[in-house]
């Protein structure tokens, strides 16, 4: 079936003649015509009666238009919802982020624009996993290190510099290391997504060091936790542990040696006409990344 043809129907019966209706529809009335004799031809039966007089409802016509003229309606009625919606600051968004990440920048952000935006809602999705964006429809995702996404905008946000920590008194056991090679020697904590710690020294010289975990997690505040337990020396970004290493409760390893951070991305898809809570959302973020 048509669903256009079917659109011109109803309209041709709302407005009582083929003239009407297509003046309301902007076509030629001898396109409407020709369209109305299509469709009857598909369904297999006269829908109205036409004369150069009269215009009227054959029975099965009225039949076919009372029972589907409500459905149109409803149609309308939600296209319409749904137009409003994506116009206007309201509806809902669904967003992603790393668990730490999201803990640590993204859900203050979520909050402040809740906070401006009452008529927006949030579906969080928090993971270290790779969410399906396609999938599971999210609207903004927030991403750390390369990004290669057909048909998504990426949009670089802030380096985050990464930093090798220990505890004071795991380092009373240990002697300090000079070298990145020197780490072999201590009990590492790695995290998952860090195969290799990538070192400079101050002339620049690049230096890869392959870590051997005593203990492997996919989640950075159990690695926090574990160092701060003692178990081992670990490698992540110093956001993360910033306000252990300004009270001393943690010490960086190797500070002539600088890393190579990661970027932190925010992604949204590739289209012209976002709506307008998404593209909102987007320039709240840009801001608030302004005044870090």
């Amino acid at each position: 079936m048509n669903y256009q043809d079917l659109y011109y129907f109803i309209k041709v019966v709302e407005k009582g003649s083929l003239v009407a209706a297509a003046r309301q529809l902007d076509i030629p009335t001898s396109t409407l015509s020709r369209r109305l004799q299509s469709f009857e031809q598909q369904l297999g039966y006269k829908l109205v009666h036409r004369s150069s007089k009269k215009f009227g409802l054959t029975e099965s016509g009225q039949r076919f238009y009372s029972s589907l003229s409500p459905v149109m309606s409803e149609l309308e009625m939600r296209s319409e919802d749904v137009n409003s919606e994506l116009s206007s600051l309201s509806g809902d968004i669904k967003i992603t982020a790393p668990l730490t990440l999201g803990h640590h920048y993204v859900k203050d952000w979520v909050f402040e624009f809740m906070e401006v935006n009452p008529r927006v809602s949030v579906e969080m999705f928090l993971s270290n996993e790779n969410v399906d964006l396609v999938k599971n429809s999210i609207d903004v995702a927030f991403r750390l290190g390369k990004v290669t996404l057909n048909d998504w905008i990426s949009r670089p946000l802030m380096e985050t510099e990464m930093v090798v920590v220990a505890t004071p008194a795991l380092m009373k056991r240990y002697l300090s290391p000079q070298h990145p090679e020197d780490l072999s020697q201590l009990p590492l904590v790695v995290l998952r997504r860090s195969a290799f710690w990538r070192f400079h020294d101050q002339d620049g010289h690049a230096v890869t060091f392959t870590p051997h975990a005593h203990l492997r997690t996919d989640e950075i505040r159990f690695a926090v936790d574990a160092v701060k337990r003692d178990l081992g020396v670990c490698c992540m970004p110093r956001y993360v542990v910033a306000e252990e290493l300004a009270r001393g409760e943690l010490v960086q390893l190797l500070p002539e040696w600088s890393m190579e951070g990661r970027t932190m991305h925010m992604l949204y898809p590739h289209r012209e006409n976002l709506p307008v809570k998404t593209r909102a959302l987007i320039e709240f973020v840009m801001d608030k990344v302004k005044q870090l």
